[in-house]
């Protein structure tokens, strides 16, 4: 006869022998059953007074740590509705309150098109305010954006071409809203960017985000422009408040909708590309947006990465209700999930965590075999 043990209770219910695993008896012990954990009421084949039970403990559930979206560009949020044939349809696109949205701006006047952007006294860099969209509520980062001066200095000693600001752009109109990272990216974020003005090919706006909280996070840039023959490129990065260790070549990758990669053809869905960057405290994330006269930057998409899946482990005791304590000679094999453990000792229960599910027991030689999802 079976009986089922909740944790820390006694026997429940009858258990279903036909939704066990039962093998020679000295070789292997039931699986549970439904989340009810099934040991037989004698276990005459066992050297042990006690059964061996594996129980599990649930993982707790994975929390994004921050997400953080930037549509660059507004010209396609406000465009009116056209339909099959491009007539004018009278509607509008609903507003985009679930992203940052920055539109066309100036070093002068970095509030135009409703902007929330804020300029330094100098006049030399432009700061907004970061919502962050996650359960997080990290909600005190900021992205400012400034042109790399030194760059254009580089590029015209005699009369550099240095940034005025970032002008918005839509010359192609896929309409298709696309996943990036796991998130929804609307058309109306995809299908216009903001590029550097004056686009002088060479040239560069660099991108810096304040208070992220220590952490991992993905960085994902995307253009959704079709007709960029030439790709977009960027770097990514970690460094001080003065972003001086900036990686002499673009790391991203082409993220146009372009596939430069078999001979340009259009990719309406897009090509993100995503770099994942770890920040300490006091740390800020970079980004160059590389200027190359064609195109621009779409949106941005900057997600913290829940904490690592934690580190399968075995907890043991003498009784089934407890108190349990970590098995120190468990021996966890990751790579085929299956975890070794004593049955020789005073510790007769056991409870896997890191593990949402058991696949099966079984005993041997004293050694009880656990094979976990």
């Amino acid at each position: 006869m079976v009986w089922a043990v909740g944790i820390g209770r006694e026997p429940v219910a009858q258990c279903n022998r036909r939704s066990w695993v039962i093998g020679r008896p000295d070789k292997t012990l039931p699986v549970a059953v439904r989340g009810i954990k099934c040991i037989p009421r004698k276990l005459n084949w066992l050297s042990i007074a006690t059964a061996v039970a594996a129980l599990q403990t649930p993982l707790a559930p994975r929390l994004d740590a921050g997400l953080f979206k930037i549509d660059f560009g507004r010209t396609e949020n406000l465009r009116e509705i056209v339909d099959a044939e491009g007539n004018a349809t009278g509607t509008f696109p609903d507003p985009l309150t679930d992203w940052d949205i920055i539109g066309t701006w100036t070093f002068a006047d970095p509030s135009m098109e409703e902007g929330k952007g804020i300029a330094n006294v100098d006049g030399t860099a432009v700061t907004w305010k970061l919502k962050d969209f996650s359960k997080d509520a990290d909600n005190d980062v900021t992205l400012t954006i400034m042109d790399n001066k030194s760059l254009a200095e580089q590029l015209n000693p005699e009369v550099p071409p240095y940034a005025l600001g970032m002008t918005a752009n839509n010359p192609t109109k896929e309409g298709l809203k696309a996943v990036y990272d796991g998130v929804v990216v609307p058309s109306v974020v995809k299908d216009d960017y903001l590029y550097r003005n004056p686009d002088t090919a060479g040239s560069e706006m660099l991108f810096r985000f304040a208070n992220l909280n220590p952490g991992t996070y993905n960085v994902t840039v995307f253009e959704g422009r079709t007709t960029d023959s030439n790709g977009r490129f960027g770097k990514v990065w970690v460094d001080d408040i003065k972003g001086l260790k900036a990686p002499a070549t673009q790391n991203t990758g082409n993220y146009s909708g372009v596939n430069l990669d078999v001979g340009g053809v259009a990719t309406p869905v897009g090509q993100p590309r995503t770099v994942t960057v770890t920040l300490k405290a006091g740390e800020y994330l970079w980004f160059a947006e590389m200027e190359d006269n064609s195109g621009g930057i779409s949106g941005m998409i900057i997600r913290g990465v829940g904490a690592a899946t934690p580190s399968v482990g075995v907890l043991a005791s003498a009784a089934v209700t407890g108190p349990y304590t970590a098995a120190t000679d468990a021996q966890v094999d990751a790579a085929a999930k299956t975890i070794k453990v004593s049955a020789t000792g005073s510790s007769r229960f056991f409870r896997v965590q890191g593990s949402p599910k058991i696949m099966s027991t079984s005993l041997a030689a004293g050694v009880v075999t656990i094979k976990y999802e």
